[in-house]
């Protein structure tokens, strides 16, 4: 059977411009003498309909990760734990016909006196054998209780097992594929690729490693004013299985170990009829690899993938070399291997003997002591390696808040869909709502919001957010409260070689509810004003992330607008005279207080400064390129015309800590946490 993938496309960022709205409202008792005033969104839910022909939810949905790259001879990484049952010691005795003993590169001693603990890893020939792990059905369900689940998610599939191969139907010739992966037989409720009427060449059943990791996660920091830190959290090992012995690397940044990279993954709004935000990398259109710069056309591996310097912890982009190939290419005397080929339909079988003679999996670039066997067998096959070599050895993390509404269950309830050929943890409020442990053929999971809100889940006496904001309002009789914020933590990892396979799906109202990326570029989420009896307003500014100090620093000159104002017909400029804080507010952002006057294009100060219904944006400098390029049907000329005008009175960008800067205006709405845009 033909065991093999083709590559990944490069993945193109798309920028969106972002505004916030305000509103006039009294404000609560006790916030002061004399007569004040708070300016904030809506809660209704009310969303004013944008001018015709813009867009009027945003496009793209960024997710901020945290990438950990890992060499293949770490201990939890390509032990073959499938092959092991069955081909144990002949990858232990195996010799290539150049005489390299897999022995010398990791299948040694210490890895054959652990085959009990490979054994532990789920799949068609350990549940056949001794009934380890557990078959998912065609339904996208486990087929039996999974304990580690809070009970109302313990539900279990009738089956028959989903099984996952090779279609036998071929791609067509535009797409240059000629092998097609996917679902023998799931079900329409399981998003994924299936093959053509079910029909496969070999097709084999999907099994998980269930019960791997604690089903609460730890949250480590949290401020003196309560506030926790969603960044710094760890999922706990709960049974050592699978290959988990050194567990408390895989999701910590350990030097020598591992190299970490922090970045943003990009998820496009889905043309089918929910509008879902969609992030999917298969074995039928690149896979995913996050680490790798991949040609586009001919899908040779170009270069480790360009970070942003300013978003890492060491202020420099630090990965291994790639050591993987996309070839299922087992240390041993494989029995399809003079005859495998690729997607493509290419022979691999010399691009596999050249690896395995160079060391096979395990064989590692050491710091630069030499090149990975990965890397030395592609220099021998030219194009061939090229298209597949690969940086596999990764862990992934990644994090968002979203809020509950009531009103989006209706008339179907929301879904968070994950799949993964790798290990995957969900988490929602820190308890496990998805657990698809183990390296495994690709495995789907999914949740329901609505079922999530109605079990009051993570609220609960004893659950690690029981305590926090997400969970105000909140009882085992009603639920989540309405309009509540809750916190999605999930957690990758990428340890063995030939499928690597991640997809995502939000629902669409994540372009409205979810809290911006932290290490995406500035966006303003909303502001309050308090106004005391002398007229004097008190502003107080969130954004989704800390603002660079050289920012904080230009907009205290006072001498530029940093602010553009929308309201009606017309577009004011804010000229900051004073701007402090970075206070951090948790799912609320990161807090400024700002004081400063609003001005029209004819200079004179408008007088009650910021109102009920204006929208917010930070500006931006001119240039041709956002005066020519940048409008885009999005606004109507009169208004394009006055942001331009206050643009060419901005002489700096406004960039967050991370580096990211606000480089346009290239859509107009604002989706922040109260579910407000602004019309234009």
């Amino acid at each position: 059977m033909n065991r093999n993938k083709r590559n990944l496309a490069l993945i193109v960022p798309i920028m969106a411009f972002w505004a916030a709205c305000s509103e006039s409202d009294p404000a609560p008792v006790g916030l002061g003498g004399g007569a004040q005033y708070r300016t904030d969104c809506p809660t209704d839910g009310s969303r004013p309909l944008a001018k015709e022909g813009a867009s009027a939810e945003n496009s793209v949905l960024n997710l901020d990760v945290v990438i950990r790259d890992f060499q293949q001879n770490h201990s939890d990484f390509e032990n073959f734990s499938e092959e092991t049952v069955k081909h144990l010691d002949d990858i232990y005795s195996y010799e290539t016909e150049t005489g390299a003993a897999m022995k010398a590169f990791g299948f040694d001693e210490d890895w054959y006196a652990a085959t009990a603990y490979h054994n532990t890893c789920g799949n068609m020939y350990s549940f056949e054998t001794a009934g380890v792990g557990a078959q998912i059905g065609v339904d996208g369900v486990p087929m039996q209780v999974n304990p580690a689940l809070p009970s109302y998610l313990q539900q279990v599939s009738a089956g028959p097992v989903l099984e996952y191969g090779e279609c036998a139907e071929t791609v067509d010739a535009l797409s240059g594929l000629k092998i097609l992966r996917g679902y023998k037989n799931a079900l329409d409720n399981v998003t994924g690729t299936k093959c053509p009427g079910g029909k496969n060449n070999w097709a084999n059943p999907v099994v998980y490693t269930p019960g791997m990791v604690n089903p609460y996660l730890l949250f480590k920091n949290t401020s003196n004013d309560g506030t926790i830190d969603m960044y710094d959290v760890a999922v706990q090992k709960l049974n050592e299985r699978c290959d988990n012995k050194n567990f408390d690397q895989w999701f910590a940044d350990v030097p020598s170990v591992n190299k970490r990279v922090n970045m943003i993954l990009d998820l496009v709004r889905s043309s089918d009829e929910n509008n879902d935000f969609v992030y999917n990398y298969n074995s039928s259109n690149g896979g995913f690899f996050p680490l790798d710069s991949v040609n586009p056309v001919n899908r040779e591996w170009v270069s480790a993938k360009p970070c942003i310097e300013t978003i890492q912890l060491t202020g420099s982009c630090e990965v291994f070399e790639p050591q993987s190939l996309s070839i299922f290419c087992p240390p041993y005397r494989y029995q399809y291997a003079q005859t495998q080929q690729d997607l493509y339909g290419q022979s691999t079988a010399k691009l596999c003997a050249d690896w395995l003679n160079a060391g096979g999996p395990r064989a590692v670039n050491s710091e630069g002591t030499g090149h990975s066997a990965a890397l030395q067998a592609t220099i021998k096959n030219g194009t061939l390696g090229l298209q597949h070599l690969r940086n596999y050895g990764f862990t992934m993390e990644g994090y968002t808040t979203f809020q509950y509404k009531s009103s989006n269950q209706l008339p179907v309830p929301e879904e968070l869909k994950f799949i993964s050929s790798g290990d995957l943890w969900v988490f929602v409020d820190g308890v496990l709502v998805i657990d698809l442990g183990g390296t495994h053929l690709p495995a789907p999971g999914s949740v329901s919001i609505q079922t999530l809100a109605k079990n009051n889940h993570g609220c609960h006496v004893g659950e690690p957010l029981a305590m926090y904001t997400n969970c105000d309002g909140a009882s085992d009789a009603t639920g989540w409260a309405d309009d509540s914020w809750h916190h999605l933590h999930f957690f990758v990892a990428n340890r063995q070689t030939e499928i690597s396979d991640f997809s995502m799906s939000l629902p669409s109202s994540f372009s409205i509810y979810a809290a911006p990326s932290r290490y995406g570029m500035p966006t303003v989420r909303k502001v309050t004003t308090l106004v005391d009896e002398a007229g004097f307003a008190l502003n107080s500014l969130y954004v989704n992330a800390e603002l660079a100090d050289s920012t904080v620093a230009k907009m205290n000159s006072s001498h530029v607008p940093s602010f553009v104002v929308l309201r009606g017909d017309n577009v004011y400029g804010f000229y900051v005279s004073r701007i402090s804080g970075a206070t951090d507010k948790g799912e609320e952002g990161t807090m400024y207080q700002f004081e400063g006057v609003l001005k029209g294009v004819d200079g004179n100060v408008v007088e009650g400064g910021i109102l009920h219904g204006d929208c917010i944006a930070f500006n931006v400098p001119y240039s041709t390129t956002l005066d020519e390029e940048g409008n885009g049907g999005n606004y109507p000329a009169g208004k394009w015309a006055q942001l331009m005008f206050w643009a060419k009175l901005m002489d700096f960008y406004i960039a967050s800590s991370s580096g990211n800067r606000v480089e346009g205006f290239t859509e107009p709405e604002k989706f922040g946490e109260i579910g407000v845009n602004c019309a234009y």
